[in-house]
């Protein structure tokens, strides 16, 4: 959200943000800020921008969209999509014959969105299909804004790295028909890099210390970093990590934030599983595809030729480049 927000108001636009918690950079991207501890906060926050053009809501969670509706019934209201229960459906019934249910949030508020926003192509046809989605709609990755971009590395780590959440197995959503963040398990990986004597480092914002500790023994842990400081950090490493070397749905469609990042912080990536994101690595050359943290050790040394393709070609990568598409989008409503 606060990617998008620098570069839109760039444009021009007076950006308000109503939201439950404030993070970092929100100063910077909006002209106003509301915070709400409660639903009826929520309802009470939307009524105070009764001359707003326009709406645009982030998910998680989906359900403000119905609230502006109730409240303003015809402001247009822009759906970011960055996560879908219906992304880790389809191919888990593929998988294991089980049915798992399609979110009534998502599918009400989908359908209730004036226009849409995806981070990628199959996830963009995923949703279109199966809720029949024909409103005006986009994708624009999840791309860093130029100013934070970074070169500038402090003290030289090494080894692979993996930025964003981690899980354990058999802590996940207990009693549910499935592991709903199973895709977050780096229990695996952590131990194929160990066995394969190739240093694995953490970044993590996840504080839960029965979740840190659970990798302690098989990963080099960081402390929950501030994002500008992340980029810096991750910068000090050979290879960024997308995907899991243990294959999932989700993984399989994701064109994750951490792989723009790793773009910011000029940090070659390894994708294993992650088919999406092999395109576009392929395309730019800012990183590989691999199976195995061995195979990866075999080809340690391309990161030297990613990282050069990175330094020349980043810039055609970061939101500004990317930001024209939310802007017409726009302008089909205002």
């Amino acid at each position: 959200m606060i990617k998008e927000a620098l570069c839109i108001k760039e444009k021009g636009y007076d950006l308000h943000l109503i939201t439950e918690k404030i993070s970092q950079f929100t100063d910077w991207a909006f002209k106003t800020v509301t915070v709400y501890p409660s639903l009826n906060h929520l309802y009470d926050s939307i009524k105070l921008f009764p001359d707003a053009d326009l709406f645009h809501v982030h998910n998680e969670p989906s359900f403000f969209v119905t609230c502006v509706k109730e409240i303003f019934p015809d402001k247009p209201v822009i759906l970011d999509v960055h996560d879908t229960m219906l992304s880790r459906r389809l191919k888990n019934e593929e998988l294991t014959g089980k049915q798992f249910r399609i979110s009534v949030d998502e599918r009400n508020n989908f359908k209730l969105a004036d226009g849409l926003v995806y981070v990628c192509k199959p996830h963009q046809d995923s949703v279109n299909e199966e809720f029949g989605i024909t409103v005006p709609n986009i994708v624009l990755y999840s791309a860093v804004p130029l100013g934070f971009y970074r070169i500038d590395y402090k003290k030289w780590w090494g080894g692979m790295v993996y930025e964003g959440r981690i899980d354990l197995p058999g802590a996940l959503d207990e009693g549910e028909e499935w592991d709903f963040f199973e895709y977050a398990n780096y229990t695996y990986l952590a131990k194929e890099a160990q066995e394969a004597g190739v240093p694995f480092h953490i970044y993590t914002p996840r504080k839960n210390e029965k979740i840190r500790s659970g990798y302690n023994d098989i990963a080099i842990m960081h402390e929950p970093l501030s994002f500008d400081r992340l980029i810096k950090e991750i910068g000090t490493h050979d290879w960024g990590v997308v995907g899991n070397t243990k294959a999932h749905p989700q993984w399989a469609i994701a064109m994750p934030n951490k792989m723009f990042e790793h773009i910011a912080a000029c940090l070659p990536t390894v994708s294993f599983n992650a088919d999406e994101c092999d395109k576009f690595l392929e395309e730019t050359g800012f990183g590989i595809s691999c199976k195995t943290v061995d195979e990866l050790k075999e080809r340690w040394d391309e990161q030297f030729k990613c990282r050069e393709n990175i330094i020349k070609k980043r810039n055609q990568h970061c939101m500004e480049e990317y930001i024209g598409g939310l802007e017409t989008l726009y302008g089909n409503f205002i």
